[in-house]
């Protein structure tokens, strides 16, 4: 993306120069191709026209596609993931995730909160404890399997801010034996709030540790498949239960602007200090499904980008290509009068610049106007693959990059496209000139 960022910025760099320099030294010339659009006024309004709708359709679609990135983004990190993990060694290489715990959580919160280069960075930091087991409701006569998460409460507040509570409230900081139950697991159980539930796990130990436990509160994170098993649980509660004082991970929320490569190499370089046995693991590598949507959203979105450049390269080409045959006479009678191919040549290059340059400044200008309505109300949107809640979209036109392709891509298209009629256009003979006496 930087490379392809690079690479446009560099090619719009020379073409305004070439602009600012027939500008400056060459006034006549950008006059005359100037005032050339404005001679053939029906047909240079339809080739802008083509050129704003294009933009104004990539310059939606993309700040669409944007939000679309931002809300999946948000609504991953948020959901008890954050943006960096870490984990043991031995985390990913066995299937008994409760043998490969971090010892000593509370000192290494410590020393990373103590590190002056990263606490400076990070907006939260907690420890979690992931296990499962068998829950019941002996009223209701209902067992279920479980996937639990101890955190610690008021971290979670941010860590798991996305999911949404239904009934009762939050985890509580003093009261350890209360626990929040999945939406889809609450009604299995048939649980409501102050109903009391018996745990029943395997310890990191191998032995059973049971517990009776309250429920709290009933959330939903949209995603089915999570609240059908889940329970969240305070951290101190998990630990007791598991008979450990480690915890399976600890989850590093940044606080807003932090680039994430560079907080990670921090990150590696504190861990390979002090030669811990850990492993570093980012959102975007736990979040497949994340990896998927990208991709497919963004392959259409190039597609896209390529069918408008396209159309706007022919129309373009076609506009100007009838602009010649019309000004053949014209043409022909600069070149008799001393101008040289080269300096034709300039000429329709520089018609085509300026018609690119008109399509993106009004393609900029429309888009903003149509996105400011859009963001108005929103756009009502259905549950994404796998989740049980929509969401209103919007356009996001905050985006640098956005903004730049909007802008560069009419330009780049239209200099491309008369770079074709321009050569043309100057190998006129002159002699054709007596053909449309």
């Amino acid at each position: 993306m930087f490379s392809t960022l690079l690479l446009t910025s560099i090619v719009v760099f020379m073409i305004l120069c070439f602009v600012f320099y027939c500008a400056i030294f060459r006034t006549q010339d950008a006059q005359f191709a100037l005032f050339n659009l404005f001679r053939h006024k029906r047909r240079s309004l339809s080739t802008i026209i083509a050129i704003i709708l294009g933009g104004v359709s990539i310059f939606l679609y993309g700040g669409f596609i944007d939000y679309s990135f931002w809300i999946l983004k948000e609504q991953t990190v948020r959901t008890n993931i954050g943006h960096i993990q870490l984990y043991d060694k031995s985390y990913f290489e066995t299937s008994n995730k409760s043998k490969s715990i971090i010892e000593n959580y509370s000192t290494l919160k410590s020393d990373l909160l103590n590190d002056s280069e990263l606490s400076q960075d990070i907006s939260t930091i907690s420890g979690q404890l992931e296990f499962t087991g068998i829950v019941s409701q002996y009223e209701s006569e209902t067992s279920s399997y479980f996937a639990a998460l101890g955190v610690e409460p008021l971290a979670s507040l941010k860590l798991g801010s996305f999911d949404k509570l239904i009934s009762g409230s939050d985890l509580s900081r003093i009261k350890h034996n209360e626990v929040t139950l999945g939406s889809g697991l609450a009604k299995t159980l048939n649980a409501n709030y102050s109903d009391w539930l018996d745990v029943l796990v395997v310890n990191t130990q191998g032995g059973q540790g049971a517990l009776s436990l309250g429920v709290r509160g009933i959330f939903e994170s949209g995603i089915k498949d999570y609240d059908d098993v889940a329970i969240k649980m305070p951290l101190q509660t998990a630990q007791r239960i598991m008979d450990t004082d480690g915890v399976s991970k600890v989850v590093i929320l940044l606080n807003d602007g932090v680039d994430l490569d560079i907080f990670r190499a921090k990150l590696d370089k504190f861990i390979a200090d002090k030669q811990l046995p850990l492993m570093v693991k980012s959102w975007k590598e736990l979040s497949i499904f994340y990896q998927q949507v990208e991709g497919l959203l963004s392959g259409i979105y190039f597609f896209i980008k390529a069918i408008v450049a396209l159309i706007v390269i022919f129309m373009i080409s076609n506009s100007m290509t009838m602009n010649i045959v019309e000004r053949t006479r014209e043409i022909t009678t600069l070149r008799a009068i001393g101008l040289r191919p080269r300096h034709i040549t300039k000429l329709f290059l520089l018609e085509g610049i300026f018609i690119g340059a008109i399509g993106a400044i009004g393609s900029l200008a429309i888009g903003f106007a149509i996105a400011g309505v859009i963001n108005l109300n929103g756009i009502a949107m259905p549950p994404s693959p796998g989740q049980t809640q929509g969401y209103t979209a919007f356009i996001k036109t905050d985006s640098f990059d956005l903004i730049w392709i909007t802008f560069v891509l009419p330009i780049l298209t239209s200099s491309l496209a008369s770079i074709i009629p321009a050569v043309r256009a100057s190998k006129l003979n002159i002699a054709d000139a007596f053909k449309f006496v």
